[in-house]
């Protein structure tokens, strides 16, 4: 077996570690790889040792190797069945992979299975994570809640709380944001060693994204609460947002730089660097908020009028079509994206085949427009061969591009959108571009509860999953709202073939 000795620098009384305690050092180290090598080591002596096991399957999941982390897992369990933290580690892999009803059972048992209030803690505190991602707020507001009770400095469970809050519009559920910051995806940055905005007017603040671009596309509609209350503002946000924020907030100043790789090499200009404060973007919530009245719905991005006059042209051209009886129907110009996510965020949930769209395409005869961000030109190929009467086509200038205001002025200038949970949606919200949501029954905590209005958003409207993966009735819903409207159908045409 490698010596700990060799393997652990920096870590006190290494000659009185065990080989577990090693790995969990060389783990709170960054140093996975390292961890991994000794507990093959470890499971090569002795496969069948179920510490070894529930050793391996938690630096798995450090590694994100989460198919192998949940057959250890498994094992682990199987070896060990009254073994808390096997029940724990599985129950984590199981939810990686969204194997709900596995990580509840998990969870559930290693809480009955506990023998201290850290462990009750940690089991609560997953089962809130669960229900947060299944969309059962009330039931994820009780685990928080009961996380808490057994360990009150929980940072995880204070951060559940805040989004099982948020979801039932408890908007004290924004003094709990904070918590979220460092952990997944969502970063706290820092400029200088200026100190968290405490929402104080007068001030020089940098104000950052955090997440993902439909995040910041959504919390940018508490920017201009900001800009009206400090002195000056500092935006800085993903570097595909820059041009679109620059136009729609001019009295802030606008860097694209929070995704830069060395933050100290981040060129600013230099009266930028006298900032006093800097805020999360999700973090303006607790200041503007804090009521119901307070979301508006109303727009606040501005896409560029240039781009948006050369796509209005183009789709005055496709408009009209002539029909077998001598008259002309009105084509509109509808955009669609049908994938949403990672596989962390719950991407296969939120993702449809153009082949269950289908009937969707051929409710009405429009020019479709595809809003995926990854290049999308092989599946509708396919689709426009078997179905030749559907007009689906992809601008790949406008989608599958580094500049988001490219996407924007393309939106702009659509009668519509039907999308996906994505950021597309938020994107159409900020423009005030009507867009209807095809969303899974386990949402996004911004979505809230239920119904088809979306507070953050006046047009948007919200068609959700009754039960999970069956996407027939919210389809079936928008199909018939589309013939509603009057467009025109693809009946003329079949008639004519």
């Amino acid at each position: 077996m490698n010596d700990p000795a060799k393997l652990v620098e920096n870590v006190p009384l290494v000659a009185q570690m065990t080989p577990p305690d090693v790995v969990r050092a060389l783990c709170e180290q960054g140093r996975l790889e390292d961890a991994w090598n000794m507990t093959e080591s470890m499971l090569n002596q002795r496969p069948h040792d179920a510490n070894a096991l529930i050793l391996a399957s938690f630096v798995c999941w450090k590694l994100a190797k989460m198919s192998v982390a949940y057959h250890l897992g498994v094992r682990a369990t199987q070896l060990a069945p009254h073994e808390c933290t096997a029940w724990l580690n599985l129950g984590i892999a199981a939810h990686e992979l969204w194997l709900i009803d596995e990580a509840i059972a998990a969870y559930k048992t290693a809480m009955h299975l506990s023998q201290n209030e850290l462990d009750r803690a940690m089991a609560s505190m997953n089962l809130s994570a669960v229900m947060i991602d299944t969309g059962k707020w009330e039931e994820a507001e009780r685990f928080a809640r009961q996380a808490l009770r057994h360990n009150p400095s929980s940072v995880k469970a204070k951060a559940n709380l805040g989004f099982a809050l948020l979801a039932r519009r408890k908007w004290e559920g924004w003094t709990y944001y904070g918590y979220s910051l460092g952990m997944d995806s969502r970063i706290r940055f820092k400029f200088r060693d200026e100190p968290d905005w405490d929402g104080a007017p007068g001030k020089i603040v940098v104000i950052h994204g955090e997440q993902g671009l439909g995040d910041e596309l959504s919390f940018a509609s508490m920017i201009p609460d900001a800009i009206r209350d400090c002195k000056r503002v500092i935006i800085d946000c993903d570097r595909k947002l820059t041009g679109l924020f620059k136009r729609s907030f001019p009295r802030a100043k606008v860097y694209g730089t929070r995704t830069a790789k060395a933050q100290d090499n981040v060129k600013w200009d230099e009266d930028d660097w006298a900032l006093e404060a800097s805020c999360a973007m999700g973090e303006l919530g607790k200041f503007y908020r804090m009521k119901d009245e307070s979301f508006t719905g109303d727009p606040y991005l501005v896409a560029d009028p240039i781009r948006r006059t050369m796509w209005r042209k183009h789709f005055d051209g496709l408009r009209l079509e002539d029909r077998s009886d001598g008259t002309t129907a009105t084509r509109p110009a509808i955009g669609i994206a049908w994938t949403g996510g990672i596989p962390r965020t719950g991407a296969k949930f939120r993702t449809l085949t153009l082949t269950e769209l289908t009937p969707l395409l051929q409710s009405i005869d429009a020019h479709w427009v595809s809003l995926q961000y990854k290049d999308a030109s092989r599946e509708i190929a396919t689709l426009n061969k078997a179905h030749p009467e559907i007009d689906l086509v992809q601008y790949p200038w406008a989608t599958l591009t580094r500049d988001y205001d490219d996407t924007a002025a393309l939106l702009a200038e659509l009668d519509m959108v039907i999308s996906m949970q994505t950021a597309v949606c938020h994107l159409a919200g900020a423009l005030g571009k009507e867009c209807w949501v095809l969303l899974p029954k386990n949402s996004q905590w911004r979505y809230g509860e239920r119904g088809e209005a979306m507070i953050w958003y006046k047009s948007l409207k919200v068609f959700q999953q009754r039960s999970l993966n069956d996407w027939h009735g919210p389809i079936g819903e928008i199909v018939g709202r589309l013939r509603q409207r009057g467009f025109p159908s693809h009946q003329w045409k079949m008639e004519a073939a």
